[in-house]
């Protein structure tokens, strides 16, 4: 049975429930089912659309549902909340936001309310540039680490590196790989433990092995922060050792050689949510102007390295904006090239035949990579990404697309007994957590994250084998999973993540307990049900595909760059159709156009809709037969 009690639910809408299976405008849609000649087409994407709107005035109030923020000086906003079901609709469409600018009103409106008060902010923003990053060596640790690095490297000694075994770790692992077989050095010995038999982090038996092979600097990708005892073992054996990661710190720091880590006390970068991928990237970027300054002349391309890195930043879920933005904006632009062949084959056998997106990297390609390190050998992996031999990537790609298959099989049959262990209880959590005997280690954390999703709070996922729990936990925004468990700790054998993702061990008699204390520290992080906030109100004239083109330059989307949400009123419903996953599609008018919304989730019966509801949503472009089509990912609707 799962553990904990009643969770904060979304806020009652009337006839409406979950958030929309959504997406960005970016998403596409590869033959996945999503339907062939649906939606409104858009030119250049299809049929035309146009026409003007004259937007609310600043103070207008939707009666008892809505409320619109007033424009003050400056772009400030003022908030005046109708009742606890609102939408908060957070501005208005302003003609005169960032003159100077040839974009749609509703665009520029939309970027001012991003924060974006000039029409300088608003370029840079929209075509970040890699010379806009901060300067690596500025980074806490970074100059000491690349000098002790840059000596191993001239001297011939043996680096080992010791990574995580998911997307973010393999990543880390192949660029430091690269670099050095770029420099025409002797490639790191790399150690990505089993999931099964090591867990996270640094161990014991991979700092053995290492030692056995000759390493005597070992450096650390994505891990290490928290491995206080591990690096006494390490230096007992007479290694440095150099700590990069991007966790959260606890109490005592490691005596490591260096550590780099950007949320350590004291570092300049404190603030930037970069991936482990994205410390090492820094890392080399300094490394190599270390090793320009000792006078070496063969120093590689640094760029062409990037959709590593944004591979890992996306699949790792940290923040889209500030520096990260930059990387996944620039590193996209790279992994289109397609020239890494381990890539290029990956894409191929997953079967993306346009240009790739952000969302393919988080969705398709990134699971494929994180597969084999949840039911096979990460190692797999990390070979696709280093690989110069188009056969050897194919054979690996076609290993890791039929790995990712088996994954998916195992983590349906883990959510469906975690569902059903919720559904049977009379209410939900705050927080869920839910426990069961042997359930496959490698598929703990994307269950998590379903159920999280699915139920709209945290969740947490523990496997039990001989007594002890090894459990996962993937948070919602607004919950810091990782403060929650360290006010948890004496009830844990030993935990680590960040505030979205966590990582735990525990005794299975301490489960109970466990779950009852994590229900009250969750429930007084969120005491109050969340509220919708809506960017806009437009029209459907507003949805042209001007409009279309400029949202997709505010992508990719994600933690700190969401999607926009936009509300469109009084909405006919056409039709409604109930789909076999429990979820509604509808046909909505407004202005005699014709918009099909993706699947929502609804509560209540279909025959209990009104004539006309209000909705909000995220517009989404969807690619099916060589067409570009228009759908609303619906996140909420009301009955007019």
């Amino acid at each position: 049975m799962p553990y904990g009690s009643i969770s904060i639910s979304a806020p009652s809408r009337g006839i409406s429930g979950a958030a929309a299976t959504g997406t960005s405008p970016e998403r596409q849609c590869r033959n996945d089912g999503c339907g062939h000649g649906i939606g409104l087409t858009l030119p250049g994407l299809g049929r035309e659309v146009g026409g003007n709107f004259t937007e609310p005035s600043a103070t207008e109030t939707l009666p008892g549902v809505f409320v619109i923020l007033d424009f003050m000086n400056a772009g400030d906003y003022m908030v005046s909340i109708v009742n606890s079901s609102a939408w908060i609709i957070r501005g208005q469409i302003d003609k005169d936001a960032l003159p100077g600018l040839n974009f749609s009103p509703v665009f520029r409106s939309l970027m001012r309310l991003r924060g974006l008060s000039t029409p300088e902010e608003a370029m840079r923003f929209i075509l970040p540039r890699l010379i806009d990053m901060k300067d690596p060596s500025r980074m806490l640790g970074v100059e000491k680490a690349c000098a002790r690095i840059a000596d191993a490297i001239e001297s011939g000694e043996k680096i080992g590196l010791f990574t995580d075994y998911d997307v973010d770790g393999v990543c880390s692992a192949a660029l430091f790989h690269r670099f050095l077989v770029k420099l025409s050095s002797q490639p790191p010995v790399v150690f990505i433990p089993d999931r099964a038999l090591d867990g996270y982090g640094l161990n014991e038996r991979g700092i053995d092995e290492l030692h056995a092979l000759g390493v005597s600097l070992l450096i650390t990708a994505d891990c290490g922060i928290t491995s206080v005892c591990e690096v006494e073992y390490a230096k007992a054996l007479g290694m440095d050792v150099i700590i990069t990661d991007h966790h959260e710190p606890e109490g005592i720091l490691p005596d490591a050689y260096s550590i780099i880590n950007p949320k350590q006390h004291g570092c300049p970068f404190f603030g930037e949510d970069l991936c482990g991928a994205g410390v090492i990237f820094h890392l080399i970027v300094a490394l190599r102007a270390c090793l320009r300054n000792r006078g070496h002349t063969q120093l590689p391309n640094l760029r062409e390295d990037l959709d590593l890195v944004a591979m890992a930043t996306v699949a790792d879920v940290v923040s889209l904006s500030g520096m990260n933005r930059i990387l996944v904006k620039e590193g996209l632009n790279v992994l289109n090239s397609g020239n890494r062949i381990g890539i290029a084959a990956l894409v191929r056998v997953s079967g993306i035949t346009k240009e790739v997106f952000a969302h393919d990297l988080g969705y398709i390609l990134g699971p494929r990579i994180n597969a084999a390190g949840r039911v096979s050998d990460a190692m797999k992996a990390f070979d696709l990404l280093i690989t110069e031999d188009e056969a050897t990537a194919n054979r690996i790609a076609n290993e890791l697309h039929i790995l990712n298959r088996q994954r998916q099989a195992e983590e349906q049959k883990v959510a469906k007994e975690a569902i059903a262990m919720i559904e049977a209880e009379a209410h939900l959590p705050p927080v869920i957590v839910a426990a069961g005997t042997n359930w496959h280690m490698g598929v703990i954390g994307i269950v998590a994250s379903r159920l999280a999703e699915r139920f709209s709070r945290p969740a947490m996922v523990i496997s039990i084998v001989d007594g002890v729990g090894k459990g996962s936990g993937r948070s919602v925004e607004g919950i810091d999973l990782h403060a929650a468990l360290l006010s948890c700790s004496h009830l844990l054998k030993g935990f680590g993540g960040h505030k979205m993702a966590v990582g735990f061990t525990i005794d299975a008699d301490k489960i109970l307990p466990f779950a009852g204390l994590l229900e009250g520290l969750v429930a007084k992080m969120q005491p109050h049900e969340p509220l919708l906030e809506v960017d806009l109100r437009i029209s459907s004239l507003d949805l042209t595909p001007e409009l279309i083109r400029e949202l997709d330059m505010l992508s990719p989307f994600g933690d700190g760059n969401p999607e926009p949400i936009f509300m469109m009123p009084s909405m006919e419903v056409i039709s409604a159709k109930r789909m076999d996953n429990s979820q509604t599609k509808f046909i909505l008018k407004q202005s005699g156009r014709l918009f099909h919304t993706l699947g929502f989730s609804l509560n209540g019966a279909l025959s209990s809709l009104p004539r006309y509801v209000d909705i909000a949503f995220t517009p989404v472009i969807r690619r099916a037969s060589g067409y570009k089509y228009l759908y609303l990912a619906l996140k909420d609707l009301f009955p007019v």
